[in-house]
């Protein structure tokens, strides 16, 4: 029997499609006042001085990258359980990514491992939340702290999430968030970079937009000035995001509250429903932790091969649920392959083999949860992962 249950879906409201509407009649459809009020909203959840958007969190990482000065012969040190954007930008910037395993038990970086791999080339630290989960940043940032190391939060799974009460994007210099179609909270596309250095947010904004010091909406004194050499500061990129994804993640910011509840309402479903299931580990979320629902992530246990869970995500789609490998661990990519001997990251690399991510968005149902669970139940327990 067919489910049709997708991966993940946004949830668009009347609301947002208005708002969205409202951008497009405007006279002005990129760097407007939508823009400005979505940068105002996110900023304000993290309690930054600064928020400036992007046509997408990986150009936002990219900026970021670009105005702390990381180029040829720096080294960066990021998990290697995750998604692998921001490895590719580190390579397209000249410099190398240096891999950082992960702990066993919550999947985020670990932080024994990263002050064993840093070097007098490292020039900053990205930790990532992994899929909403803060776990172990305080750790992490201590050891940047003691190192002198920027540190970068790749807050793009955890809007919303704390650690004994402090927001996520408040642990480093700078901190990336994501609202992209999939994202709790979604612009469709785009990302948010939220800092209280104003020489970082000057360098960001400069080149989100080629380098010009001036934007659409320019004060009487810049209209004075007509010449691009007297406007362009630095070489910069196309990277500003429309008023009409604005506009939508504007409106999502206004219904924050709303969607984290209905995220975590899911969250609880799929753990008492899977929390007793051998062969099965929940997602650990430990005391002090507030958590803001990325997705759903499972793990099969250590008898279950790569193969084997290939063959049950291949079980769930063959009954129309979405389901897909989060994350395999980076050096093990093909692209990546030149770093796969050096990187050593055991943990990373036997976990990835295992981890299955369910069907995840703010409207799934109760009864949608139980299908999965049933499904995947059926999968793991059959003794051919073939189809009868």
């Amino acid at each position: 029997m067919a489910s049709n249950i997708p991966l993940s879906c946004a949830d668009i409201t009347d609301r947002e499609i208005r708002a969205a509407s409202d951008a497009l009649l405007g006279e002005q459809l990129a760097l407007g006042s939508w823009t400005k009020r979505f940068e105002t909203a996110v900023a304000k959840h993290a309690e930054g001085n600064f928020g400036i958007a992007t046509n997408s969190s990986h150009s936002a990482m990219h900026i970021t990258l670009e105005a702390f000065g990381i180029g040829l012969g720096d080294e960066v040190a990021i998990p290697s359980f995750a998604f692998p954007a921001t490895a590719s930008t580190i390579l397209q910037l000249g410099a190398t990514p240096i891999f950082i395993d992960c702990d066993v038990r919550t999947m985020n970086l670990d932080k024994n491992d990263l002050a064993k791999k840093i070097t007098d080339n490292t020039k900053a630290i990205i930790v990532t939340h992994t899929f909403g989960n803060p776990a172990g940043i305080d750790g992490v940032a201590k050891v940047a702290q003691e190192q002198e190391i920027p540190l970068i939060e790749d807050a793009g799974q955890a809007i919303g999430s704390m650690l004994r009460n402090r927001q996520v994007g408040t642990f480093g210099r700078a901190a990336i968030f994501a609202f992209h179609s999939t994202s709790q909270i979604t612009s469709v596309d785009g990302g948010v970079i939220v800092t209280d250095d104003d020489g970082l947010a000057e360098q960001c904004i400069l080149r989100r937009n080629h380098g010009f010091a001036s934007e659409p909406t320019m004060s009487v004194d810049a209209l004075q000035r007509v010449r691009t050499d007297e406007l362009m500061q630095t070489m910069g990129h196309g990277f500003r995001l429309s008023e009409v994804h604005a506009a939508v993640g504007a409106i999502q910011m206004t219904r924050f509250d709303e969607i984290m509840e209905r995220r975590d309402q899911v969250a609880q479903w799929y753990t008492r429903r899977l929390g007793g299931v051998a062969d099965i580990s929940c997602p650990t979320v430990e005391e002090g932790i507030q958590m803001s629902w990325d997705g759903y992530v499972i793990r099969l246990s250590d008898r279950f091969t790569r193969d084997d869970r290939d063959e049950v995500i291949k079980g769930l789609h063959r009954h129309e649920i979405g389901a897909a490998d989060f994350f395999q661990s980076i050096p093990t990519l093909p692209v990546f392959s030149e770093y796969a001997e050096v990187a050593n990251c055991p943990i990373a690399e036997s976990i990835s083999q295992r981890t299955i991510a369910l069907p995840f968005f703010t409207r799934m149902t109760q009864r949608e949860v139980d299908i999965v669970g049933q499904t995947l139940e059926l999968m793991i327990t059959r003794g051919s992962f073939a189809t009868t």
